[in-house]
């Protein structure tokens, strides 16, 4: 079964007496800087955008199509949300008027406070592809602000949000800039994704390189906590070149929850009962004498797996930092400073090794339980 996400083509020609020509550069009250990001959209329509890097925008809106009562909703992490009638915005005399954003108070409800009696583990969560051909995408013209969110059942509890990982099959653009979202659950129907949890008033943003690649977004500085079930969702803020998007992610073959939003302010969709491949290490917070009975499980387990070991060496010398990917189970590990590397692996199993300035090296393991990757200059014929 596939996850399709078709994307909404924005700026659409309108003919002059049935369109309004919306544009605006938001910028902070107290600093005056611009806002970069910003989400701009009708709310629930489908219909928006995100700001630029300085700040502008600009939205095309069809008033034979929209209503004057309908909203456009002006929103952006630590700050006041705007909300505007169609009927009311006027046509400014200069291309993009001044829009001024209020910081909002940080609550300290929102602060998480835990007992010294309690320490973190690090329990991985979610979901990877394992072979099958299940997968949600974005394309054609524009998909600014729009998402593929995932749903995540964990245990209740305070956790803490370490890193995000999801893998890339297609992208054709020269690059994309996606923002990573983190809700809770309370969105009403189906449980669609409510409010947003990332409190550090920072945007998640990661930048995705051209082609098939195994994204890793380090979340630890912006201190994300949940309690229970969470979502986590990629949203598309920008596209590099000239290239069409297409971007084609992987999702799992477990049965879960998926939802899309088209664009900027849109209404959630229930999109399947799929999980996208999203993959996270996270640190819960429990008693000393249960992290302590975790560990010794998690060790029992870790001595039952058959793993790979071995050096990756370039011209009888060690190096360091090499990427080294079992295809199968998607566990990524890389080489320490001595250039050794360990990796959970079965017969059969097919290892990358990869390292900028080098060329890809793949093995496939039989019975071996030691294995050297012999690497090559990308250079070298």
């Amino acid at each position: 079964m596939r996850l399709s996400f078709l994307s909404l083509l924005l700026f659409t020609i309108y003919s002059s007496q049935a369109q309004l020509n919306y544009t605006g550069r938001i910028v902070d009250a107290k600093t005056q800087e611009p806002l970069p990001y910003v989400n701009i959209g009708i709310v629930d329509k489908g219909f928006g955008t995100v700001t630029d890097e300085t700040g502008r925008f600009y939205l095309v809106i069809d008033t034979q199509k929209f209503k004057k009562e309908d909203i456009v909703q002006i929103s952006s992490l630590g700050y006041e949300t705007i909300k505007i009638p169609i009927g009311q915005i006027k046509v400014a005399d200069e291309d993009f008027p001044k829009i001024v954003m209020q910081p909002s108070d940080i609550q300290l409800e929102e602060v998480f406070l835990y007992s010294d009696a309690l320490v973190p583990i690090t329990e991985f969560v979610g979901y990877r592809n394992y072979g099958e051909r299940n997968f949600g995408y974005w394309n054609k013209d524009m998909a600014l602000g729009g998402e593929l969110a995932t749903l995540f059942s964990v245990r209740s509890g305070p956790r803490m949000l370490n890193s995000l990982e999801f893998e890339v099959w297609e992208n054709p653009s020269d690059s994309l800039l996606v923002r990573v979202n983190i809700y809770d659950t309370a969105g009403g129907l189906l449980g669609a994704p409510g409010a947003n949890l990332n409190k550090s008033q920072k945007n998640i943003l990661h930048t995705v390189p051209n082609g098939k690649n195994i994204i890793t977004v380090d979340l630890n500085e912006y201190e994300v906590f949940v309690e229970d079930d969470f979502f986590v969702s990629l949203e598309i803020v920008k596209v590099f070149g000239v290239q069409k998007l297409g971007l084609v992610l992987a999702a799992s073959g477990r049965e879960g929850a998926s939802f899309r939003k088209y664009a900027s302010q849109g209404e959630w969709e229930f999109l399947s009962d799929l999980h996208m491949a999203f993959y996270m290490e996270t640190s819960p917070y429990v008693k000393q004498k249960k992290a302590e009975r975790y560990e010794k499980k998690v060790e029992r387990v870790r001595l039952k797996k058959p793993t790979l070991s071995g050096f990756a060496i370039f011209r009888g010398k060690m190096i360091a930092n090499v990427t080294v990917q079992n295809q199968r189970t998607k566990e990524t590990v890389q080489t320490d400073e001595s250039g050794r590397y360990s990796i959970e692996a079965d017969k059969k199993d097919i290892i990358l090794f990869t390292k900028s300035g080098y060329k890809k090296m793949i093995m496939e393991v039989q019975n071996q339980k030691f294995a050297n990757a012999i690497l090559k200059l990308e250079s070298d014929k």
